[in-house]
């Protein structure tokens, strides 16, 4: 919580990911950001896949889904709530066009390079990337393995923006991870 604090300003969203969490605990940590001065349309919370039970909290507009929720969503389209902007995880071209197709608005594609949270597994890589960004037409945000020295290659690779983990939230210093990619993207 407190490094959510502290690196919100040099980010555009604050994602909650915890897989471990139940979904109440997710909403009660998202209130918390926004307790904390997080605007509600920075946070993103990973998982919920009831959209119709969340009519109660309605500061919640960014929702996440893993293929695993794609997979047990009934039905041509993903999200049937004009409320929310829905991003999904996906890991080869077939389940970006499949996204895309279902009517997610943005896409995560990773893991690109050699990654913390992925070890022993081989990274998709820059080319895979771009084939990715190429063949749809909604944002791709890259995820695994970034940091500041890859975030051009990343750009260049057709990527509309980038997902961090373990360089902010690994680092010692997280509010300087954060400046650091901050300008690594305004280069």
């Amino acid at each position: 919580m407190k490094t959510a604090q502290a690196v919100w300003p040099w980010f555009d969203y604050i994602h909650i990911r915890e897989k471990h969490l139940t979904t109440e605990q997710k909403i009660q940590w998202a209130y918390s950001l926004l307790n904390a001065g997080i605007p509600a349309d920075r946070i993103v919370i990973n998982g919920l896949s009831e959209l119709n039970k969340l009519d109660t909290h309605l500061f919640i507009q960014r929702i996440h889904w893993g293929q695993y929720n794609v997979a047990a969503t009934q039905g041509s389209s993903l999200n049937n709530n004009d409320r929310f902007r829905l991003g999904v995880s996906v890991h080869s071209l077939n389940e970006a066009r499949e996204a895309e197709e279902r009517g997610a608005d943005y896409l995560f594609y990773g893991h690109v390079f050699s990654s913390a949270s992925k070890p022993g597994i081989k990274p998709r890589g820059l080319s895979a990337l771009t084939e990715v960004c190429l063949a749809v037409s909604i944002p791709v945000i890259a995820i695994g393995g970034i940091e500041p020295a890859n975030i051009a290659a990343v750009r260049a690779a057709g990527a509309k923006g980038a997902a961090v983990i373990s360089s902010v939230w690994a680092s010692d210093n997280p509010e300087s991870a954060g400046t650091a990619l901050r300008q690594a993207i305004g280069r």
